[in-house]
């Protein structure tokens, strides 16, 4: 296995490539492209493109970003005198394989070097995080993901008078995603009914939303699904979970129904719902000590949770600790990417690493040395180091 974190050969290699390109040298961002190129491709032509080695055969066919990220890899072999010329059959070939493992050797972290491009057929969860990274990501993603997100501030903005019931309600929806990846015609009635308010053509705000987030299915009465009991991802057939870090088994449910149930568009799970279970876990793990003090969602997902320490209900007063939980496959793309935000300015502002990433070899390493000289004043923690100490802090506090 190749895994490199510095270019190899001779250093006029990379002077080279720095003249034809200040950022070729950069594989990171060749990956992005690839990968942005395999979610257009995955959009335009649907499952038919995985059932070959490769899915087109015509260049001329593929997205403008797949095309630049064979040519930077193009530059490389030639550079680096890899006797296996990057073609596009080539790079579709090599994206089934580990990036540590490419006949090029890439320049990724230790902790990427098992990754894949390809998996199961379609792109990977790397490569969905890579591709988010570049404006040309995956165009029906971004569009189901984004309008998710508008509607569900719509919702929660239409249904409240106050700032904290406009919270309120955010923080119920969200809720809503992270607890429901199927859902039923049943639990449709009930948020029209807890949210009420409709748009200028009579329609409520919550169906909108509702209907961006999932597909319907018809049901009789009741149905009987396979979920996960570890994470209640749906599963078919007799698969084990595909579900990042989960160790659950399969289990039959009954839902039930009037006349449909619901599952949760692929990016509204891959983006929401499944990174929202290590938010969830923290929450039903402090919730019973801090109570109100604590706040999921804080800001309209300003950050993930937020405790208030001295219940003084402002950020800007008494002891705040604020953290953004992050569930990525890649250390170095989730550094190269991360931002705080501004208003979230708590006194001690933590990024909380879901437990099964915390726990990767070197992933943590990887994660600093990509934050370092970017991002100041933020500490890493695990979901269990971070419940530890605010539990540890809690405790000190005067009663």
């Amino acid at each position: 296995m190749a895994t490199h974190s510095t270019l190899p050969g001779h250093p006029a290699r990379l002077s080279r490539l720095n003249q034809v390109s200040p950022d070729l040298a950069d594989d990171y961002m060749t990956l992005e492209l690839l990968a942005a190129g395999l979610a257009g491709i995955q959009a335009n032509q649907q499952k038919a493109l995985w059932s070959s080695a490769q899915p087109s055969a015509d260049p001329t066919g593929l997205p403008p970003a797949w095309t630049a990220g064979v040519t930077r890899l193009l530059w490389r072999t030639l550079e680096d005198g890899c006797r296996e010329v990057a073609s596009h059959s080539d790079v579709f070939r090599w994206c089934r394989t580990p990036l540590g493992q490419w006949p090029l050797a890439l320049r990724v972290a230790e902790s990427d070097s098992e990754l894949l491009m390809i998996e199961n057929g379609r792109p990977s969860a790397f490569a969905e995080q890579a591709s988010r990274l570049l404006l040309s990501k995956d165009p029906e993603a971004e569009l189901v993901e984004n309008r998710c997100y508008e509607l569900m501030i719509s919702v929660a903005d239409r249904n409240g008078q106050t700032e904290r019931e406009v919270q309120d309600n955010y923080v119920r929806l969200r809720g809503f995603l992270t607890k429901h990846s199927v859902s039923s015609d049943i639990d449709l009635l009930g948020l029209l009914r807890a949210f009420p308010a409709k748009d200028a053509n009579g329609q409520p705000w919550v169906k909108q939303w509702f209907t961006q987030c999932y597909r319907a299915l018809p049901a009789s009465s009741a149905i009987v699904l396979g979920f996960c009991d570890g994470c209640e991802n749906p599963i078919s057939g007799h698969r084990d979970c595909d579900t990042p870090g989960c160790r659950g088994t399969l289990v039959y449910r009954t839902v039930e129904t009037m006349s449909e149930y619901f599952i949760q568009n692929r990016a509204v799970r891959r983006f929401l719902h499944d990174p929202g279970l290590a938010e969830q876990r923290m929450f039903e793990a402090l919730e019973p000590v801090f109570g109100e003090r604590l706040h999921p969602w804080w800001g309209m997902d300003a950050v993930d949770v937020a405790i208030d320490f001295d219940n003084t209900g402002e950020m800007a007063v008494g002891e705040w600790w604020a953290a953004d939980v992050k569930d990525h496959a890649s250390a170095t793309l989730l550094g190269r990417s991360f931002r705080w935000n501004p208003r979230a300015a708590a006194q001690r502002r933590i990024l909380v690493i879901a437990q099964h990433r915390f726990e990767q070899p070197g992933y943590v390493d990887d994660l600093a040395t990509s934050l370092q000289g970017r991002v100041q004043g933020v500490e890493i923690m695990s979901e269990a180091a971070f419940i530890a100490a605010a539990m540890a802090r809690e405790a000190r506090r005067p009663r």
